[in-house]
């Protein structure tokens, strides 16, 4: 009987699974940190400010001359997803921080790499686990945020020129998730432990802060606001819903720019990260 040499062949995966093989790894990190009951007790604590909303605009439906100092126009929804940034930065420190770094710990990174699963299969899964959660608490409460508007005040609300509220919110809530998402990946993949990664995530952002803080209240150097990632999200914000921030001093097109540029060096900072890993293999 002869024997006919077939060479390797690279394992594909079923038709159904072809396009989505980065989804199982995004299902079980999101089983993993769910499955903590002090990490589901943060995302409550992050949608106080959404019920605090509620009742802002509550009040004014009942009591229309609150509203001289609680506005409830588009600021309420630029003001409120700006609050928001704080809760997405502690998510992912808290759930997301250890996502590369555990895997170049215990070597599981490996294990993926030899599956069928490209470097891009790998980061998006990963990624997606952060945007995930600061999505929960960003657009999820914005869009529910502005239903609830909508249902308390529609003469308020239901208007032509208040159309771009709901898109605004959608733009801005992407573009948080997405810059922290891959600056906390991008930090873990520098490190093998996730406290570690986890720290230098709060490190950056807040260092940047307090630097942004010391340069631009104390020596009056604007510019040193495009430092901060939080002040460039809140440029956005305040771009977006015309709102007045006085620690916003330099055009919004300046920010993004920098939040762009972040989020390009991240992403050179995973693909390095992983194609080392790969090649050592």
């Amino acid at each position: 009987m002869p024997i006919y040499d077939q060479g390797y062949r690279r394992y594909e995966a079923r038709a159904p699974l072809r396009k989505a093989r980065f989804w199982p790894i995004t299902r079980e990190a999101l089983r993993l940190v769910l499955s903590k009951r002090a990490f589901l007790g943060l995302i409550v604590a992050a949608f106080i400010p959404f019920v605090v909303r509620v009742v802002q605009i509550y009040v004014v439906t009942r009591f229309p001359e609150a509203g001289r100092i609680l506005p409830v126009d588009g600021r309420l929804f630029g003001d409120f997803l700006n609050q928001q940034i704080g809760f997405t930065i502690l998510l992912s420190i808290f759930g997301a921080s250890g996502l590369v770094a555990n895997d170049l710990r215990t070597g599981a990174i490996l294990a993926y790499l030899s599956r069928p699963l490209t470097r891009r299969d790998y980061v998006l899964g990963k990624l997606l686990v952060p945007m995930c959660l600061t999505l929960a608490v960003t657009l999820v409460p914005g869009l529910l945020l502005y239903v609830s508007g909508l249902s308390l005040a529609p003469e308020l609300y239901l208007k032509w020129e208040l159309a771009w509220i709901a898109p605004a919110i959608v733009v801005h809530a992407f573009a948080i998730s997405l810059v922290v998402s891959l600056l906390t990946l991008a930090i873990s993949a520098l490190s093998r432990s996730a406290r570690v990664a986890g720290l230098g995530l709060f490190g950056f952002i807040v260092g940047s802060e307090m630097v942004r803080l010391v340069l631009q209240e104390g020596f009056r150097q604007k510019t040193a606001m495009l430092l901060s990632v939080q002040a460039d999200l809140r440029a956005l914000g305040a771009a977006l819903f015309g709102l007045t921030d006085r620690q916003v001093v330099v055009a919004w097109g300046w920010a993004a720019l920098v939040l762009v540029a972040l989020s390009l060096a991240c992403l050179a900072i995973l693909r390095a990260r992983v194609r080392a890993v790969e090649i050592v293999t």
